[in-house]
């Protein structure tokens, strides 16, 4: 995807990601968006790769999002840009 000028953002909740909300996404130019398995996430190796790790704030005990409804999130707010 990168080769075919994709900007590639893994999302997953790492120290260094940046929230959904603060990321330099552009609705103009192709991108791609790699989401993990809910028990062990994205691969540190294909995290490496992405342009950018992008993390959905969430608040309380929980910190993460069932898949699906990260999915939704990430798209929808692409889809507002």
């Amino acid at each position: 995807l990168k080769a075919k000028g994709y900007d590639v953002y893994g999302v997953e909740t790492t120290e260094t990601a940046i929230t959904l909300w603060d990321a330099p996404i552009s609705s103009n130019h192709p991108v791609a968006f790699v989401f993990g398995n809910e028990l062990i996430g994205v691969d540190v190796e294909v995290l490496e790769e992405c342009k950018n790790v992008i993390s959905l704030p969430t608040y309380g005990n929980k910190n993460s999002l069932n898949i699906a409804t990260c999915v939704g999130i990430v798209a929808w707010d692409y889809l507002r840009r």
